[in-house]
């Protein structure tokens, strides 16, 4: 509720939110009142994932003739002025046609989660532009990217039919790195914008300095992801991207087996591996994961 908060506090005039409740069997949202026209709700039939989700929402925009998509986390606060500075700048530059905004942690509000990204075009790799950094206005320059996290996406509706929706074989995880390849694949033109700031409450995983683990669901789908990832998009050098997979597979199984005594965290890997392998992809329901806690 704090994100839609946030959202209709906007000072941009017309902002149309699009709500998609994936697990409308728990009841976990209320849905406003009936009278707030500004608001579209939709109830998922089933979990449909991360990419699922965004989907069901990109299409409604489709049909509400929206110029520009911004797809948006639940955990987060976005600045007031962000949706008007983001509209302003692309209005400008036709041959842009996604910003990325400057994210924020939100426990710790001067510390920038992602300012933009970078994606390794001949592996699966990404790395987050100054991750859990101070804000000391090092990031103030608007420039191109190569990785937009789907945490924060600003775009172009057509961006969306030129190069499709989310791969909803993916779940969850690894999906905004799928839809940042094919955008770069288009020569579709990516910016960092960094007046255009938001603020992420972030799941215990992603949160900075803390020593947490990622849950046996993400070791599972972030992994199983990757090497789809790379059979699906990589074709140039794709032996050297299995090559730094296997690497990091590796140091990683022996992170979690050896330093941390989590062989759950190894068993998903390795299930994720083996149904990469076997394409076995969407959703997937394991014993494993049914205790898993972002505590």
């Amino acid at each position: 509720m704090e994100c839609i908060d946030s959202v209709c506090a906007s000072d941009y005039p017309r902002v149309k939110t699009v709500v998609v409740d994936n697990g409308p069997e728990r009841g976990l949202w209320q849905q406003p009142s009936q009278d707030n026209t500004a608001i579209d709700f939709i109830a998922a039939a089933t979990n449909t994932g991360y990419c699922g989700g965004n989907n069901l929402g990109i299409k409604q925009a489709r049909k509400l003739r929206a110029k520009y998509v911004f797809l948006l986390n639940n955990d987060t606060i976005i600045d007031k002025s962000l949706i008007h500075n983001c509209v302003g700048y692309l209005e400008k530059r036709p041959a842009v046609a996604v910003i990325s905004p400057k994210i924020y942690f939100h426990h710790r509000p001067q510390h920038i989660y992602a300012a933009g990204g970078e994606l390794d075009l001949y592996t699966e790799e990404i790395s987050f532009v100054g991750w859990n950094e101070r804000d000391e206005g090092q990031y103030e320059r608007a420039r191109e990217i190569t990785w937009a996290s789907g945490c924060a996406l600003f775009a172009h509706t057509d961006v969306f039919e030129r190069v499709g929706l989310f791969d909803e074989r993916l779940f969850c995880y690894g999906e905004d790195n799928a839809l940042s390849r094919r955008i770069n694949m288009a020569g579709i033109k990516m910016i960092y914008f960094p007046k255009a700031m938001l603020w992420h409450k972030c799941s215990s995983l992603e949160i900075a300095g803390e020593g947490t683990l990622p849950t046996t669901i993400a070791a599972y789908y972030i992994w199983r992801n990757k090497l789809y990832n790379i059979r699906q998009y990589i074709v140039r050098r794709r032996a050297r991207s299995y090559c730094v997979f296997a690497l990091n597979f590796v140091w990683r199984i022996a992170a979690f087996g050896l330093k941390h005594r989590r062989l759950d965290l190894c068993r998903a890997m390795l299930l994720g591996l083996a149904d990469s392998v076997a394409g076995r992809m969407g959703k997937r329901d394991y014993p494993l994961f049914r205790n898993a806690s972002d505590s």
